[in-house]
Parts: structure tokens; C-alpha cells; sequence
């Protein structure tokens, strides 16, 4: 594997149809060089890796266990040479051009102040900078959804701005096992009012709205707001398979919770 142009994997040079309404998602497909997708998807970590929830979801996770998720890249350059685009202020300050209409029908106005991108860089700890400024870090998550794995529909936490998902799909993955991210909007709007950012909501309340399908090599991304539900319905692949996604998500940071990771 060679090192390529990584400009080529910007925002705005690859989005096409944004959909906006109710909430914002997208898709890219054929998104990686190929013969970099493969070096990515062949050192994908094993499961000693992850960390599990009640979703059966596992995860390995840059902003918990950062030591272990650095030593990973360190050791697969393929990986470093993607985290590390990602990581940059470059990336963070194209992907808010790219879907600045959509930040805003989520945000309002506070979504004028300049961004502070604090990935790389020193947290601030001056409270004026929260003020004027919108300090923001990109995280990660390797996760891996087994057979009946399944991600409730829900908003996401208010802090998150732009999710990102890159999927790497088994070659012998059939699309009757599922692992699309699926975005929903509410059956009844008034009891929605009532739902918590971060509730899980059975799938029942709601009607489906769109789906980015667990494709080879396909990028698939929202902006988060108060409609941005999306889930993953349970997982029906055979044992010892699973839906595997690398997270990219670009949080703001809060004054009272800069150091959370």
C-alpha cells in the first residue's frame, strides 16, 4: 500500500445529495482508494480490542482508551495515515463548509462563531473562549455490532455536531443481515417533545425516513439536531460476523464538561 492524496477525501469535493429534511444525512460511496480500503479493512481489530455494551455493540474508542487506540495506528500505517486526516483542522473546518446550511437549520445562530478545532491542540481553559469562540475535537469509535446487535433510535447527545460512519463489510456479508443506518421521524411529534436527547426510543414509534445501506467502502454522515433520530435494526448475520464501522464524530466542547472524554 502507498500513501495517496488525501485532499481527494474532503467534504465538499465528495458530497452529493444532502438531504435536510427532517434532519440531515448523506452518503459517499467508493469513498477510500481501493487498495487502501483493503489495508484498512484486512488490520481491522480483532475483539480482544473492544469494550461491550448492552447492545451487544463493542467499541474501541479513541477518547477512552486513547494509550491503546494511538499504539493501534502507530502499529497499522494505513490507520495513522486516516486518523491523522481526520484529526486535522483541515478536515473539521472543510466538513462545517461542506454542511454549514444544515448546521445551521440545526443550530441557529450560534453556529456563527468561529470553531476552535482542539483535536490536536491544547483544551482551553479560559471560559471567554467557550464564549466567543466554539471549542470542538473529532473522536473516535472502531465498533463492532455481532449477530443481534442492535442500536436503539435515538437523537444523540447535544454536544455531538457531525457523525460520521465508514463502513467495512465482509466480502461474504448478504444484504438480508441488515447493518444499515437507518433515520427515522417521530409517529407522534408531540410525545417526541418529551423524548431526552440521549433516550433510546423503541423502533415502533417511529416511521422510516431514509437509510445509508451497509455498503463496501461507503461513508455515510448526519448532522446532528433534536431530529436527527437514526438506529440500526437488529443485526441477523451468522455467527462469528459482524457489522464493522469506524465513528467519526466531531463534538463541540462545553465549559462544564471540556475534560469529559
Amino acid at each position: 500500500m502507498t500513501e495517496f492524496d488525501t485532499s481527494q477525501l474532503f467534504l465538499s469535493k465528495r458530497l452529493g445529495e444532502i438531504r435536510r429534511d427532517p434532519c440531515c444525512f448523506f452518503q459517499v460511496d467508493d469513498y477510500l482508494p481501493d487498495d487502501f480500503y483493503r489495508a484498512l479493512r484486512e488490520t481491522f481489530p480483532d475483539e480482544s480490542t473492544y469494550e461491550s455494551d448492552d447492545s451487544k455493540k463493542r467499541g474501541f474508542r479513541s477518547s477512552v482508551e486513547s494509550d491503546s487506540f494511538d499504539a493501534f495506528c502507530d502499529a497499522n500505517p494505513a490507520w495513522r495515515q486516516l486518523i491523522d486526516f481526520f484529526s486535522s483542522a483541515e478536515f473539521s473546518a472543510d466538513a462545517r463548509k461542506a454542511l454549514a446550511p444544515a448546521l445551521f437549520d440545526a443550530r441557529g445562530v450560534i453556529e456563527h462563531r468561529p470553531w476552535l478545532d482542539c483535536t490536536r491542540r491544547a483544551i482551553p481553559n479560559n471560559p471567554l473562549r467557550y464564549i466567543f469562540q466554539e471549542p470542538i475535537r473529532t473522536t473516535f469509535q472502531i465498533s463492532l455490532l455481532p449477530r443481534d446487535g442492535v442500536v436503539v433510535p435515538h437523537t444523540d447527545a447535544p454536544r455531538k455536531l457531525i457523525s460520521l460512519l465508514l463502513y467495512f463489510r465482509d466480502p461474504d456479508w448478504e444484504d438480508s443481515y441488515g447493518g444499515a443506518t437507518e433515520f427515522y421521524a417521530p409517529l407522534d411529534p408531540k410525545l417526541a417533545r418529551s423524548w431526552d436527547p440521549t433516550d433510546r426510543i423503541p423502533f415502533e414509534q417511529f416511521k422510516l425516513i431514509g437509510s445509508a445501506g451497509f455498503a463496501r467502502n461507503r461513508l455515510s454522515g448526519f448532522v446532528r439536531s433534536d431530529t436527527s433520530f437514526h438506529g440500526v435494526p437488529p443485526i441477523t448475520c451468522p455467527p462469528g460476523m459482524a457489522r464493522r464501522v469506524l465513528l467519526i464524530n466531531i463534538k463541540r466542547l462545553k465549559w462544564s464538561k471540556r475534560h469529559d472524554p
